[in-house]
């Protein structure tokens, strides 16, 4: 086994573990939040992770690298699939706002999340603090659509797989005030698709690209449904 292929599996390791913390509860869009067509709001969509394939589950480095090898194929299929649907998310999230009489400011392709100073840790908070965006691109609140994982995945026990490839879109879209750096709205995007019928058709792989982008659009609609009312 390659130097390389051992890093790339290492990266993937990684990618799939850190630290774990309590995670947020999901916090409902209140229909007083975008009553006032006056608020100065800015949309942001974070730095896009590639579409790639993951295995959760092959928990030691050889096992990853195992699990790896064998979809390697599938792999290389995946990084091909697009993406454009979800880049064109912070639009479309303006052009509703719009609908309302809001004059939204959009943040640039190049805006990451981790970049950010630290937050303070408190209940209903970002892990980030965003009050200096407020500033420096004179809003009042931030709309935050940022996703953690894009593409195919296929759970593992090891270096067994224990289910079939599943396209999987995994996020989070969320409302910041940055007067107290609060959250107004706060959703979690998961979505994973199945493969209708047969999924192990390489090198196309038909079943599992329309899973893909059956996921999208199930995460497409997880960020625009508030906006839309």
């Amino acid at each position: 086994m390659s130097k390389k292929f051992l890093l790339a599996a290492l990266a993937g390791l990684l990618v799939l573990g850190g630290c774990t913390s309590m995670p947020q509860e999901p916090i409902a869009m209140q229909p007083a939040v975008l009553e006032k067509p006056e608020t100065r709001v800015g949309v942001a969509l974070a730095v896009l992770p590639k579409v790639d394939t993951y295995f959760p589950g092959a928990s030691c480095l050889v096992c990853y690298a195992a699990a790896s090898a064998a979809n390697m194929t599938l792999t290389t299929h995946t990084q091909k699939l697009p993406t454009g649907d979800i880049a064109q998310i912070k639009d479309d999230v303006a052009a509703l706002l719009r609908r309302k009489g809001y004059r939204p400011v959009l943040l640039p392709a190049t805006f990451d999340v981790k970049k950010l100073p630290s937050g303070d840790g408190a209940p209903n908070k970002p892990p980030y603090d965003f009050s200096a965006l407020g500033r420096q691109y004179g809003i009042d609140k931030l709309i935050v659509i940022q996703f953690t994982q894009i593409g195919i995945a296929r759970n593992y026990s090891d270096y067994f797989p224990t289910g079939i490839p599943q396209g999987t879109v995994y996020g989070t879209g969320y409302m910041v005030d940055l007067a107290d750096n609060t959250y107004d709205w706060y959703q979690p995007i998961k979505e994973v698709r199945n493969a209708a019928g047969v999924w192990d058709e390489p090198p196309d792989y038909p079943g599992l690209t329309n899973a893909y982008f059956q996921a999208v659009e199930g995460a497409r609609d997880a960020v625009l449904k508030p906006f839309s009312k």
